[in-house]
């Protein structure tokens, strides 16, 4: 039985692995297509610096009134969001004309919106954390990690077991925290001064392919709001300093995926979190509802154990997406 509980078929996407892959969820999004050619769509936003495809899942009609973005795994240690993403791409697809929300069903919910999701928005860091320097292809970029790795030694951030210090990487293979080279926050941001495991902001805002891979959705499409999954916390993260009209916008994502999950609503304002990431970037400087969704309750790489109350508690957040944006 998969996640969902569907007995007539065996899924494609299975939840057994811990260690979802790159590889694993490009052989998946295939099969995918080849099992619901009039229902998915996939596009290569960008290439990384070790040669993966940054893809964007497109679910219905890209000519639709209504746009949404679900964005996974930005930090590479929080693949398991990956494992969620692949998981809800395939209901939409397996139950499209079969399950309902708010008494309506999906089939119309989902008619004039259109789902992108980026299931993994920072592979060759996913890689990184799954498979350690050897999963690198690049020498260069083998050798980009290691000097990380000996600078956070020499500065006291990073664990003497080098195996360890890889498997908590956040980073991309430039050693860029990709969700601090969003141009949000940017000066205020300080962070790591150098490539890290963490929180190196990079040279220059969306300085990196993949930063630049989700921003090209939000330019080529009229975003409803993005929602960015992240761990750990169940929480979830809104209010980055908006105001009037773009503030009661948030407020209403925000209460919507709150009511869905049954997460605790955080203002990054009130918690003095940083104003420096994708979510707020989203919503300060172009104006679109985004929120950052916090799955589960232990450290990252989370065990497996975590996957199926995170899965139950995001079940129903893309018809209820829909829901709010295209009734």
């Amino acid at each position: 039985m998969n996640a969902s509980g569907n007995r007539e078929a065996a899924p494609v996407v299975q939840v057994s692995n811990l260690k979802y892959s790159y590889d694993q969820m490009q052989r998946d999004l295939e099969a995918l297509k080849q099992l619901y050619p009039d229902r998915i769509q996939t596009n290569t936003l960008a290439v990384t610096a070790d040669g993966r495809d940054v893809t964007e899942v497109i679910l219905g009609d890209p000519h639709a009134s209504h746009h949404i973005l679900i964005q996974a795994s930005i930090h590479a240690r929080e693949y398991m969001n990956t494992v969620l993403a692949m998981n809800q791409i395939e209901d939409y697809l397996r139950y499209y004309d079969q399950k309902s929300y708010e008494g309506c069903l999906w089939s119309e919910l989902y008619r004039d919106v259109c789902i992108h999701v980026i299931p993994m928005a920072n592979p060759d860091g996913v890689t990184v954390s799954q498979e350690g320097v050897e999963g690198i292809d690049n020498t260069e970029l083998q050798n980009i990690l290691l000097d990380c790795y000996e600078q956070d030694h020499i500065q006291g951030k990073s664990v003497s077991d080098r195996d360890m210090y890889f498997k908590t990487w956040k980073a991309n293979a430039l050693g860029v925290d990709l969700n601090r080279n969003f141009d949000a926050g940017w000066d205020e941001y300080t962070g790591s001064g150098y490539p890290s495991a963490d929180s190196y902001k990079g040279d220059s805002p969306a300085s990196e392919q993949e930063t630049k891979a989700i921003l090209s959705v939000a330019e080529k499409d009229d975003l409803d709001c993005c929602i960015s999954y992240h761990s750990y916390g169940n929480l979830i993260y809104w209010n980055y300093g908006s105001e009037g009209i773009p503030l009661e916008a948030d407020q209403e994502l925000a209460e919507c995926v709150g009511k869905v999950t049954g997460y605790e609503l955080h203002s990054t304002i009130q918690d003095s979190a940083d104003s420096a990431g994708c979510s707020d970037y989203f919503v300060l400087k172009l104006g679109i509802p985004a929120v950052t969704i916090e799955n589960g309750g232990s450290e990252c790489p989370m065990p497996i154990e975590e996957y199926q109350p995170i899965y139950e508690k995001n079940q129903n957040l893309w018809p209820a997406l829909a829901y709010l944006y295209g009734r």
